[in-house]
């Protein structure tokens, strides 16, 4: 092999391993790539909201306050996507709102085992998450 061929390979291993590197420090929330425009309304509803998060590990999948994991739908912001209207009926009957959601009790639990009041806290919680335009949360036009 070519000196100028060794070169070449080395630079690409390095990008690669680089990437690599980069990844899994993004997974793991010690490096971001971008700020987001998010608004967290904190309040006692809100907090409330929060402990019923925590208490039914929803976290394992879906990001609150910028952290989390991205299995699932990311939350922040979705008090700008969603009313409480259409979080309530999405508690009640996930499939009706999205079908072939991972609430359906095989990839993800489903809202069964969460009291009403503990429903209305969440949805609380999802209502203090706002997002600005420029925030890859926000809502994106109707095609």
């Amino acid at each position: 092999m070519k000196t100028g061929e060794k070169v070449v390979f080395l630079l690409a291993g390095l990008m690669v391993l680089s990437a690599m590197v980069l990844y899994v420090l993004a997974r793991m929330h010690i490096v971001t790539f971008w700020t987001t425009n998010d608004v967290y309304l904190f309040s006692k509803k809100s907090a409330a909201g929060y402990e019923v998060f925590e208490k039914y590990s929803c976290r394992d999948c879906h990001v609150v306050y910028g952290e989390g994991d991205y299995d699932g739908p990311d939350m922040d912001g979705e008090g700008t996507r969603r009313t409480a209207a259409w979080l309530k009926s999405y508690f009640r009957d996930p499939g009706a709102l999205v079908p072939g959601t991972a609430h359906n009790g095989k990839f993800a639990p489903t809202f069964d085992r969460i009291s009403p009041k503990e429903k209305d806290e969440l949805v609380d919680l999802l209502m203090s998450l706002k997002s600005l335009p420029g925030s890859p949360n926000y809502p994106k036009p109707p095609k």
